[in-house]
C-alpha cells in the first residue's frame, strides 16, 4: 500500500533559520542608530530650553545690573520654566550681570551609560563637555581647554564645540 503525502505548503526550518538571522542582523544594524537619533532630537529640546534660559539670564541681568549669583541663580527667579526631564537636568552657573562672560546656563544628560553637559557660551557658541560629545555631532575643541566653559568644570577634558 502507497502513502500519499498531500501537499504541505509551509516553511522548512532552514527558512525560519534564515528570515530570523535577517532580522537578527537588521536589528544589530538599526538600534544602535535609532538610538543615536533619539539622542540627537532630546539634546535638540535641550538647545532649545538653554536658549530660552540664557535669555531670561539676559532680561534679568538687564533688570539687575549688579547681581551677583555665585552659587547659581535659582531658576525660580527668571520668567522662564524649564522643568527637568527625564533625560536633561537644567541649572545655571554662576551669574555676574556685570560681566556678560560669566553668564550661563547648562543642561546635564546622565543615561544609559551617556554622560554629557551642554552649554552656550557669551559668544553663542555651542559647547559640550564629557566623553559622549561625538555622539551627538561634536568635534574636539581645538583651542586651549580653558576657553571651553559649557558646564560647572571650565577648562576640563573633554571638551567640544559644533564644527
Amino acid at each position: 500500500m502507497k502513502k500519499s503525502f498531500k501537499n504541505n505548503s509551509g516553511f522548512t526550518l532552514i527558512e525560519l533559520l534564515v528570515v530570523v538571522l535577517i532580522i537578527g542582523i537588521l536589528s544589530a544594524v538599526a538600534l544602535p542608530q535609532y538610538q543615536k537619533t533619539v539622542l540627537k532630537s532630546r539634546t535638540a529640546e535641550a538647545w532649545a530650553n538653554l536658549s530660552a534660559m540664557n535669555k531670561a539670564i539676559e532680561v534679568y541681568c538687564l533688570e539687575n545690573p549688579d547681581a551677583t549669583h555665585d552659587t547659581g541663580l535659582d531658576k525660580e527667579l527668571l520668567s522662564v520654566e524649564v522643568p527637568n526631564s527625564n533625560n536633561f537636568t537644567y541649572d545655571i552657573w554662576s551669574v555676574y550681570c556685570s560681566q556678560p562672560n560669566n553668564r550661563q546656563a547648562y543642561a546635564t544628560y546622565s543615561k544609559g551609560g551617556k554622560s554629557f553637559t551642554l552649554g552656550i557660551n557669551a559668544e553663542g557658541q555651542r559647547q559640550c563637555q564629557g566623553n559622549n560629545c561625538k555622539d551627538i555631532g561634536f568635534v574636539e575643541y581645538t583651542s586651549t581647554n580653558t576657553d571651553c566653559v559649557c558646564g560647572i568644570n571650565p577648562g576640563a577634558n573633554g571638551c567640544y564645540f559644533v564644527n
